[in-house]
């Protein structure tokens, strides 16, 4: 095997108990493929560290999960509390916009390597453990593309319209590169490119993964790889294979996920893993967060006030009035919202804040939903809908909101149905990082919380594209319109 060098990190603070915890693994910063390859642990170390890529700051561990929130409506950002954090994104400033570039493509790059090499690992201690490496890496890459997709390109359905016929996505690099001689730049691939890949790599994946409801929620798994697919569908417009890969997703064959009965939505994300996940990603505050910088980094900061139950933070993210006004009195998500204002400091009013990230496995270390059973039951009700099957979706409405306890409000059964679910996704997912991407891929504009005057930017409005980092830009690869 020629020598290549493959640089990554293992970082720290993926630590699960029994056979839901990662592979622990020293650390290491330079190793040769031959020493890295040889045996399945270099393989489970390589995929720890692109797993560990995800609960960055700048990725799901806040960005990823929070800043959608604040562009659409969800949020208004309190200037009082907020020390400076997301206030040009809630007006979204032109350039206020997620990054996620170079976390992307570190992570595709590792799993690459796996894609790249496993078939040929020739260690007979790992032999068994092959095809659920590679499903895994599969799965992730797909994972990763499909984000990098929704932020720096349109979806197939809105090239012509919302994109005003630009059709450029993100560049698809499906092989490893070990080092400087072999990084050839690789243009904007199409979106329709893009989709096809992500819809490949989810195919492969899930012809990988083992059947069983036992997979780790804190993995990637057979029933979060169907959900990805459906997800894929979804924005691509294919309604039908949609509904076929979220039946096999929610699958008791795939998945062990199940809605929270009545009462328990809250009690639900103080748990490791949420019964309704399929897939979240775990935060360990001692070596994710340690320090000032971290602590005031999390997602837990970002939302709570200043010394709320005496926890220090940098909050100022609120519940905006109009996605208060969503909910009825004793919807259990109502919960998820408290009152907090008028302290010696901050004088009233009061604001609404969210608890969603609540600190109760301790302070910044909630667990990140990634794939959750009531965002995939709700995604299917959409795509029903979209084929005028209406009962259908009103159906699975109303199981939803029976175990939310969110009576004395029917739920439509003719066309209105659609705007209706997408005011059951902001009232059931606020604060997972959806909104944003659910006006995006349907066109709807994005209209701001009054608080911030911004009034409504239109579905065609250049914003909703994140910039190409200037330095991709500055290598050759053509900008997004507007920049």
């Amino acid at each position: 095997m020629k020598k290549k060098l493959i640089i990554f990190t293992v970082a720290l603070g993926l630590f699960m108990s029994s056979c839901e915890k990662m592979i622990e693994v020293e650390p290491k910063n330079q190793i040769s493929t031959g020493a890295a390859l040889a045996t399945v642990g270099g393989y489970e170390s390589l995929l720890n560290s692109a797993y560990v890529r995800l609960i960055g700051f700048g990725y799901y561990g806040r960005n990823f999960t929070l800043m959608g929130e604040v562009m659409s409506d969800n949020v208004y950002t309190e200037l009082t509390y907020a020390n400076g954090r997301y206030i040009g994104q809630n007006v979204n400033n032109v350039g206020a916009q997620f990054d996620i570039w170079s976390a992307g493509y570190s992570i595709i790059n590792e799993v690459n390597t796996i894609i790249d090499n496993i078939d040929g690992l020739n260690d007979p201690n790992g032999q068994s453990k092959k095809a659920g490496l590679k499903a895994e890496a599969l799965a992730l890459r797909a994972m990763v593309y499909f984000d990098l997709a929704r932020v720096y390109g349109y979806e197939p359905v809105n090239v012509a319209t919302a994109g005003a016929g630009f059709n450029l996505s993100v560049p698809l690099r499906l092989k490893a590169t070990a080092g400087l001689p072999e990084a050839v730049q690789v243009p904007r691939a199409t979106v329709a490119q893009v989709y096809k890949s992500i819809e490949d790599d989810l195919k492969a994946s899930i012809a990988l993964f083992p059947s069983g409801a036992s997979a780790s929620q804190f993995r990637l798994n057979k029933g979060a790889a169907y959900a990805l697919l459906g997800k894929s569908y979804l924005y691509s417009g294919r309604w039908a294979e949609a509904v076929t890969a979220f039946d096999d997703a929610m699958n008791t064959a795939n998945t062990a996920a199940r809605l929270a009965a009545a009462g328990q939505y809250v009690a639900a994300f103080k748990l490791a893993a949420n019964t309704e996940s399929l897939f979240e990603i775990v935060i360990n505050p001692t070596t994710q967060l340690g320090g000032v910088t971290g602590n005031n980094e999390s997602l837990y900061s970002y939302t709570h006030p200043a010394l709320y139950n005496g926890i220090p933070t940098f909050g100022g993210q609120t519940v905006s009035d109009e996605l208060f006004a969503l909910f009825t009195p004793g919807d259990d998500r109502k919960a998820m919202i408290f009152q907090y204002g008028g302290t010696s400091s901050v004088p009233a009013p009061l604001y609404n804040w969210s608890d969603k990230y609540s600190g109760a496995r301790g302070p910044y270390a909630d667990y990140i939903k990634v794939i959750r059973y009531a965002d995939v039951l709700l995604m299917k009700a959409e795509a029903l809908a979209e084929q005028t099957q209406y009962s259908a979706a009103a159906a699975l409405v109303t199981t939803l909101r029976a175990n939310r306890n969110a009576t004395g409000v029917t739920v439509p059964t003719d066309a209105t149905i659609k705007d209706f679910i997408q005011d059951e996704r902001r009232r059931e997912l606020f604060f997972e990082g959806q909104r944003w991407f659910d006006l995006k891929r349907r066109g709807l504009g994005i209209t701001k919380p009054a608080k911030t005057g911004v009034g409504t930017i239109p579905a065609t409005d250049f914003r909703l594209l994140a910039p190409i980092p200037n330095s991709e830009v500055i290598l050759g690869l053509q900008k997004n319109p507007g920049y």
